[in-house]
């Protein structure tokens, strides 16, 4: 599961805006209805992996606090144990930043296109 968030937090899996961007502009139906129809799936997708993940380093974190480790050797192999748990964190806690931007830009498209494309506000010359 591992792999699969670190695909999404390297943006293979983050959709491009200007495709939604492009289809709210010019009110491509098909394409909108293709983009709301695909989100629901790709926002479950993201958030079993980032769940995975997120369980994942709570119990690596609970594993390492709760041995007591042995020497210099033992401590500093702790050491940079948990500071790996919190860059797989911050990585986890940045693609969940830009999962919300995401999900915040989706929405306005969604509502742009219900407001100027369904109402004739604006067509495909606009």
């Amino acid at each position: 599961m591992m792999i699969l968030l670190a695909t999404l937090m390297l943006g293979a899996e983050v959709p491009d805006a200007a495709p939604a961007l492009t289809a709210v502009k010019t009110c491509n139906r098909a394409e909108i209805k293709t983009l709301i129809s695909d989100e629901p799936h790709r926002r479950t997708e993201f958030a079993a992996a980032a769940y995975a993940e997120q369980r994942a380093i709570a119990q690596e974190r609970a594993t390492l606090l709760s041995t007591t480790p042995s020497g210099a050797s033992g401590q500093a192999t702790t050491t940079t144990a948990l500071a790996q748990l919190d860059a797989r964190q911050k990585l986890l806690d940045d693609a969940r930043a830009t999962e919300k931007s995401w999900r915040d830009l989706f929405d306005e498209v969604r509502a742009d296109y219900l407001a100027n494309c369904t109402t004739g506000k604006r067509n495909a010359e606009n």
